[in-house]
């Protein structure tokens, strides 16, 4: 199981998600930049060819940003991180190779490190700032050389060839640093937000205390209704008939059916329980077919994180569906080592409208159960996932 990493989309995966719009729009305005210097310098450029290869390889790192940020696609790993660097140096490569030892070289020298600027906005949110910091700095270093060979091959007369090779490197490294400074700080007002949280934890640890009392109480208030009664008429009477012998069989028998099935039910039945209970609040009769299936009980093997990130999808179904969700189904079972999870529901909307909706959710539940594969085919939302045996 890939370990987890400090960047803003595993430790606030609703941020980074609702930040996507800027991924998607510093990747398009990277290639458009691109595109537009090319077709501006297009007369002084001698290999076309070279160039529109160029584009194209930053064409793919536009495409690699936009798609593997979508939260129904696994994180954004290194390995793609570094495919876009790496794409983004070569087209700069590219473009100022195709119009090497032309008046437009200086121009279009700027090409490479801007688009490695935005897209280095765009990846912020998906990447630790030692790895963005570090692949901005690597790629620095290829592409002043580039800029060096430029310089080499057509010197600006008066100017300095380290100005002009620190003007090219400008966009790359000013917008890279900036981008992990920005990073930085939210991550240390996330962990800070974390830290306080946990310390709220403890101190509610010592409650604990009063609610074993209080639950200790609810069964005490069931005895007292139905055994202290019996037991009364018991004493006050000579003779312990077989009815007697009947009745107390029949109420022990109905004390522990009760405390079973508390014990049997996990925290998921309960959830759906008081979901459909809202139904009933409102006068309807709420479907009683069963929804939750899992007769190993490895519900109960979740993690806290893992337990709110599914209640959080559920109560949005619903909401949603004003709690009402029609055909829904929940299972888990354990497979192996690991427990594994299905959810379906009949989500009557379009494509783009159920990724809006339940991105944010899926978007934390991606991060928590690390393997999550989400669909929406036929008007059926399904949402498959896999844990730890804890």
């Amino acid at each position: 199981m890939r370990p987890p990493e400090r960047t803003r989309q595993e430790l606030d995966p609703v941020g980074a998600f609702a930040s996507r719009a800027i991924t998607i729009g510093s990747a398009l305005v990277a290639f458009a930049f691109a595109a537009a210097m090319v077709v501006s310098y297009i007369d002084w450029i001698k290999n076309p060819a070279l160039a529109l290869m160029g584009l194209l390889a930053l064409g793919v790192a536009s495409i690699i940003v936009t798609s593997a940020t979508d939260p129904y696609r696994g994180p954004f790993h290194r390995g793609l991180h570094g495919w876009v660097v790496t794409l983004s140096v070569l087209a700069g490569a590219l473009i100022t190779a195709g119009a090497w030892d032309t008046n437009a070289l200086f121009a279009l020298g700027w090409v490479g490190p801007a688009s490695l600027g935005l897209y280095s906005i765009g990846m912020a949110a998906y990447r630790p700032v030692r790895e963005i910091v570090a692949y901005g700095a690597l790629a620095s270093v290829f592409m002043g050389f580039t800029s060096m060979l430029q310089v080499q091959a057509n010197p600006l007369p008066d100017v300095p060839d380290a100005a002009v090779v620190g003007i090219h490197l400008l966009p790359s490294l000013a917008l890279n640093f900036s981008a992990a400074a920005f990073t930085h700080s939210i991550i240390q007002s996330i962990e800070r937000m974390r830290a306080e949280a946990r310390m709220a934890e403890r101190l509610s640890a010592e409650q604990e205390t009063g609610v074993a009392r209080s639950v200790q109480q609810d069964r005490v208030t069931i005895l007292n209704r139905e055994v202290v009664p019996f037991f009364t008429e018991v004493l006050g009477g000579r003779e312990i008939t077989p009815d007697v012998r009947e009745h107390a069989r029949s109420i022990a028998d109905a004390i522990r059916a009760v405390m079973v099935a508390e014990v049997d039910r996990t925290w998921l039945e309960n959830l759906v329980e008081h979901l459909r209970a809202r139904a009933r609040r409102h006068g309807e009769a709420p479907d009683g077919t069963r929804v939750v299936f899992d007769d190993d009980n490895v519900a109960n093997l979740m993690t806290y994180d893992q337990r709110t990130a599914l209640r959080a999808l559920l109560v949005a179904i619903f909401d949603l569906t004003d709690d009402r969700p029609q055909n829904l189904e929940i299972v888990l079972a354990r497979v192996g080592e690991r427990c594994q999870g299905f959810v379906a529901v009949d989500i009557d909307m379009v494509d783009p409208l159920v990724k809006s909706k339940f991105g944010p959710y899926l978007a934390v539940m991606r991060v928590v159960f690390r393997r999550l594969r989400a669909e929406h085919l036929q008007s059926v939302l399904t949402v498959r996932f896999s844990y730890d045996q804890r």
